[in-house]
């Protein structure tokens, strides 16, 4: 709607200033422009705010996990560390099959009339693929990796020799993140299990053997819940 004003006898209108009207007592009406709305500040981008300590925290994640490929603005806020625990609970049961396997060849040489160099050979060979068969696991267990970037979680899981599997899913897609310890030997340990799980449960991502869960889990579910609550995440790690 174009506005009208009058003008004061006294006032003197400017040269462009003419009538475009008059009312009905023959004052002249002067065109009243639309007062501009205000104009918004720009909207900071992301590399506006990008502060030199955040391009060091992208660069060292570059120069230490060259096998991940990084977004511009994305670095390593945790690298989720895994219990010695896993470890020397692989190294019981070798050992623990080992000594069974000495109790039977004992038993073994008391009730029958082996040749007691064939059993040591018998156990050796035994023992041989205990200590393999724990090299091998303690190999599996070390490939296991979960990484929580800035804008995204990582796993590596590898459940023997021949199954391995990566996962990467962007964090705006997790829809619930836990953590438990079962048992009182995790309780007292110190270790537990990490939980992901996306939207409608398409995905499920478990860490097991995490060390000091509770701490992890902490630093893990701030940073879902600010991707959650659509804020950046990038200026607060």
């Amino acid at each position: 709607m174009v506005k009208y004003k009058y003008m004061d006898s006294k006032q003197q209108p400017d040269v462009d200033d003419q009538p475009v009207a008059y009312d009905a007592e023959g004052r002249p009406l002067y065109h009243q422009p639309e007062p501009s709305p205000p104009i918004a500040p720009p909207k900071k981008k992301k590399n506006d705010i990008w502060s030199p300590e955040l391009q060091k925290k992208h660069d060292e994640s570059v120069k230490h996990y060259p096998n991940i490929q990084f977004a511009p603005t994305e670095y390593v806020v945790i690298d989720v560390q895994r219990t010695i625990f896993g470890l020397v609970l692989i190294w019981l049961a070798a050992i623990a099959a080992f000594v069974a396997i000495l109790l039977f060849a004992a038993v073994m040489i008391s009730i029958t009339s082996i040749d007691p160099f064939t059993m040591f050979m018998i156990v050796a060979t035994l023992g041989v693929i205990c200590l393999v068969g724990g090299a091998i696991a303690q190999y599996v267990f070390r490939q296991n990796r979960f990484i929580i970037t800035n804008e995204r979680a990582l796993t590596w899981i590898q459940n023997s020799p021949f199954s391995y599997h990566a996962q990467s899913v962007e964090l705006e897609h997790v829809e619930d993140c836990s953590f438990r310890q079962n048992g009182p030997l995790q309780v007292m340990l110190n270790f537990g299990t990490i939980r992901l799980s996306t939207i409608g449960d398409e995905h499920t991502y478990l860490f097991t053997f995490v060390a000091r869960p509770v701490e992890q889990f902490k630093i893990i579910n701030k940073v879902v819940q600010i991707v959650d609550e659509d804020q950046t995440t990038k200026y607060r790690f």
